[in-house]
């Protein structure tokens, strides 16, 4: 029963800042400064760790980048005459999701050191991407696939009383980070509209399985949901590189070359939207 009184005087006493509950004042007065005075803590009277498990979650909406550049393809083709198109990442893929795992270490209350690990998947669609003659190009983009890593550093807000979740903390974070991204290509290519050409292929390399830089800015809030456990959604604007071209089925002087350059793009500008969860040790 003492312990249990101890706790809720803890509490009330905003010992428990981590949790985002009380005022700025008490949020400055950590659990980290209890520690260094060999002070038990609020949680069953344990001192808690600096080192917190994180996890998120959510969908990957594409805002920027061309996946195909067919403005930079070769001219001067004809027989047939081939005149080729720009297409949008967001026209060639559908959203996307993107899985996170990792941890975070608390310099101080307020800021963390993150590094995550992630998989990223969006489904490619079917595009019209240029003409030969009078026929119109589509074809289908492959599935997009990476893996990567990230280390952030995040940046919390003094708690915030709401309605139904009492409290809130926002927080702002940079990632900085690379993806090994799978191969990409072009495929299901046909034409429509007019005679099909005898050497138009049916599928094209466009880009390598390759490291991509990465990067992100990202804007949150967390809520506490139990003792240790905190849930949150966080968005904001993340950027993966650009890839290698693939120009392994396009020699010089075959029916192919007439499409290289159309693979000069690859890079992605996404917005997230992931729910994410800490738990603190």
């Amino acid at each position: 029963m003492r312990i249990l009184l101890c706790g809720v005087a803890a509490v009330a006493l905003s010992g428990c800042s981590w949790m985002g509950f009380g005022n700025s004042q008490a949020n400055n007065s950590s659990t980290y400064s209890y520690a260094k005075n060999n002070q038990g803590c609020c949680i069953g009277g344990k001192k808690l760790s600096r080192w917190n498990f994180e996890g998120g979650v959510g969908a990957e909406y594409l805002v920027g980048g061309d996946a195909i550049t067919g403005s930079e393809a070769h001219t001067g083709f004809i027989n047939p005459t081939t005149t080729l198109s720009d297409v949008k990442m967001k026209n060639a893929y559908g959203v996307g999701y993107r899985a996170e795992l990792g941890g975070s270490y608390a310099l101080n209350p307020n800021r963390k050191l993150t590094l995550q690990g992630s998989y990223t998947q969006a489904d490619g669609n079917e595009v019209s991407w240029g003409t030969q003659d009078t026929a119109t190009l589509r074809g289908t983009m492959s599935d997009y696939e990476s893996y990567g890593v990230e280390a952030g550093i995040r940046q919390y807000i003094n708690p915030v009383r709401v309605p139904l979740f009492k409290s809130v903390r926002p927080y702002i974070e940079g990632k900085v980070g690379a993806a090994y991204q799978d191969e990409i290509s072009l495929e299901n290519i046909n034409e429509v509209g007019g005679p099909a050409n005898v050497g138009t292929p049916t599928r094209l390399a466009m880009y390598e399985s390759s490291w991509v830089p990465t990067g992100a800015g990202t804007i949150g809030l967390e809520t506490p949901i139990f003792n240790r456990f905190t849930m949150g959604v966080e968005t904001g604007i993340r950027y993966s590189g650009k890839p290698k071209s693939d120009n392994s089925d396009k020699a010089t002087g075959t029916f192919n070359s007439r499409y290289v350059g159309a693979n000069n793009g690859g890079e992605r500008w996404t917005i997230p939207l992931t729910i994410r969860g800490r738990y603190r040790f």
